[in-house]
C-alpha cells in the first residue's frame, strides 16, 4: 500500500504558492471575444476546438482538474492559507479578473462565461509575444484585435488578421506548455527542455476541410489538439516489443519500449504514468508470475512516471515539492529495454501490456476525481501475447 500513497501524492496537478498576473492584454485593448462569434465563419474549427481539452480546461468545465484544485485549496486553508487559482495562468486565460483570481481574492464564477470558456479562440489568436519568465511564461496580447495565424487571409474577412511566425513555427505553445517552476524553484513541468520539433505537426495536424467558410483551402490545422486523453495519439506515442531470449534450457523475456514522440512520455501534467505489466500463465490459463502486483513502482525499470520530493518523504505534492524523488519517464525518442527470466518451466504464455492512467487509482480516490469512464482507466496503448 505504501506505492499506492506514494502515486496519490506525487502526482498533483501544476499548482505552486505563487501569485502574479499572467498575460499582458494592453489598456484600452479590444475585449476578447466568446469563441461561438467565430462560429458562423469557422463552423469546422469551432467544433472541433469544442470536442478539445483547450474549451474544458477551466476547473468549472473539467470535473477532474476542478476536484484536484478544491483538494489543494483545502490543503491551503488546514495550513491557515488562502487557496489561490493559480492555474489561470493557463487554463481560464480569459478571465477578466484573473490577477484577483491567481491572488485568491476572487473564485471562479459559473456565470461569467470568461471563467467558463477556457483557452478561447480569440486568447490564443491575438496572441503578439511570448514573455519568457523565470517561474512561467506570459502572453502579450495584440491592442487591435486582429487574429494572428500562419497564413492570414488577404481579403473578405469581418476582422484583420496578421501573420505570425509563432503560429508558422509551432512555438505559440510555449506560453503556457513551456514551464512550471514552483515556489520552491521545483520544475514541476519542463516541457521547454523537454520537447524537440514543431508542436503542430502532431498536436494539431494538418487535416482535409476547409477553415473558412467561402475559402479554397483544403486543408487545414485540426483544433481538437489531441494528447493524453486520445487513444490514437496515446498509440502513435510509444511502440512495444516482445521476445523470448532462449540460451540452453534458460529463457528469458526481452521487452522493448520506445518513446516515439519528440518529447519525454508521459509529458506536461505530473499526474500522468505509464508503465509495462507482464503476466506469465501455464497452459491451462492460470497465472504463473507477473512482475508486479500492486503498484507498478515495485518494478521502477518498467516505470515511466516522477515522482516529488520534501526532504526525505518521497511521494509529495508539487505545491510542496522541493526536489525530485526520481524521474523514470522516456526522454524524446529513447528506447528502454527490460528483460525478465523465465524461471517456472511450466510457462506457456505471456502476455505483456504498455498501459497508460491519467491518474493512479489512489489519486482518482484521494482528489474524488469523478469516474468517468475515462479518468480511472487503464488505457492499454500496446499488447504482445507470446506462447513459448
Amino acid at each position: 500500500m505504501k506505492y499506492l500513497s506514494l502515486l496519490l501524492f506525487s502526482c498533483s496537478v501544476l499548482y505552486c504558492a505563487t501569485t502574479g498576473y499572467s498575460h499582458e492584454l494592453p489598456e484600452g485593448a479590444v475585449p476578447l471575444a466568446r469563441s461561438e462569434e467565430c462560429a458562423s465563419c469557422h463552423p469546422t474549427i469551432y467544433k472541433e476546438w469544442m470536442e478539445s481539452f483547450h474549451a474544458k480546461s477551466s476547473a468549472l468545465e473539467n470535473p477532474a482538474h476542478g476536484a484536484v484544485h478544491q483538494a489543494f485549496v483545502q490543503a491551503m486553508e488546514e495550513k491557515g492559507k488562502k487557496g489561490n487559482y493559480h492555474c489561470a495562468n493557463c487554463h481560464t486565460p480569459m478571465a477578466d479578473n484573473i490577477k484577483e483570481l491567481m491572488a485568491g481574492t476572487a473564485e471562479l464564477d459559473s456565470k461569467n462565461w470568461t471563467h467558463t470558456e477556457g483557452t478561447g479562440c480569440t486568447f490564443c489568436h491575438r496572441i503578439e509575444s511570448i514573455i519568457e519568465k523565470d517561474k512561467f511564461n506570459q502572453y502579450k496580447l495584440n491592442k487591435d484585435g486582429a487574429i494572428h495565424t500562419s497564413r492570414p487571409a488577404k481579403k473578405g474577412l469581418p476582422h484583420a488578421t496578421r501573420q505570425s511566425d509563432l503560429f508558422a513555427e509551432g512555438k505559440v505553445c510555449m506560453g503556457c506548455h513551456s514551464h512550471k517552476i514552483n515556489s520552491n524553484d521545483v520544475a514541476i513541468c519542463q516541457m521547454k527542455d523537454e520537447v524537440q520539433g514543431n508542436c503542430l505537426e502532431c498536436h494539431m495536424p494538418k487535416i482535409a476541410g476547409r477553415s473558412t467558410v467561402g475559402t479554397d483551402g483544403k486543408t487545414h490545422r485540426s483544433h481538437k489538439m489531441p494528447g493524453g486523453h486520445d487513444k490514437e495519439m496515446l498509440k502513435k506515442a510509444a511502440s512495444l516489443d516482445a521476445t523470448i531470449s532462449s540460451e540452453g534450457e534458460e529463457r528469458s523475456l526481452v521487452v522493448t519500449v520506445q518513446n516515439m514522440i519528440k518529447h519525454t512520455f508521459p509529458s506536461t501534467n505530473p499526474m500522468r504514468i505509464a508503465f509495462v505489466k507482464v503476466v506469465a500463465k501455464d497452459k491451462e490459463g492460470k497465472k504463473i508470475w507477473e512482475n508486479f502486483k500492486e503498484s507498478p513502482l515495485e518494478d521502477k525499470q518498467a516505470l515511466f512516471f516522477q515522482a516529488f520530493r520534501a526532504g526525505e518523504k518521497k511521494g509529495v505534492p508539487s505545491w510542496a515539492a522541493e526536489g525530485i524523488a526520481f524521474d523514470t519517464r522516456l526522454k524524446a525518442e529513447e528506447t528502454r529495454t527490460m528483460t525478465y527470466p523465465l524461471a517456472d518451466p511450466t510457462i506457456a504464455q505471456v502476455d505483456v501490456m504498455l498501459i497508460y492512467r491519467l491518474f493512479p487509482p489512489k489519486a482518482i480516490k484521494g482528489f474524488a476525481i469523478p469516474e468517468d469512464g475515462v479518468n480511472e482507466k487503464a488505457h492499454i496503448i500496446a499488447i504482445k501475447s507470446l506462447t513459448l
